[in-house]
């Protein structure tokens, strides 16, 4: 009788701890996939904020190429030149006006 009451609580542990290793089992699987549902939609996130700050740089960087050819049309040497004699009235100094000074 001793034998088969030990033998009915082994088997009742062991189903027990079957019933718990079952629900630990589920519970793993269930928070693995909510994790990889919350990995795919952080993923999609972070693509979409991508494509937007690459739209902002391709807009800056055609902002900066329109930039640098204002810069050269302003800094062109025949502007600058005639900028000088008409609007500054500049003019060349001649060969009485040039001082040279020798070390």
């Amino acid at each position: 009788m001793a034998q088969q009451s030990l033998m009915l609580r082994t088997v009742r542990w062991l189903t027990a701890w079957k019933q718990f290793s079952v629900v630990i089992l589920v519970l793993i699987v269930v928070s693995s996939a909510i994790a990889v549902v919350y990995s795919a939609h952080m993923t999609r996130q972070m693509y979409a904020q991508l494509q937007v700050l690459q739209k902002k740089q391709d807009d800056l960087d055609s902002e900066y190429e329109k930039l640098l050819l204002e810069k050269s049309a302003w800094g062109d040497y025949a502007r600058v030149d005639r900028v000088a004699r008409e609007e500054l009235e500049m003019k060349q100094p001649g060969s009485e006006d040039l001082v040279v000074v020798r070390h």
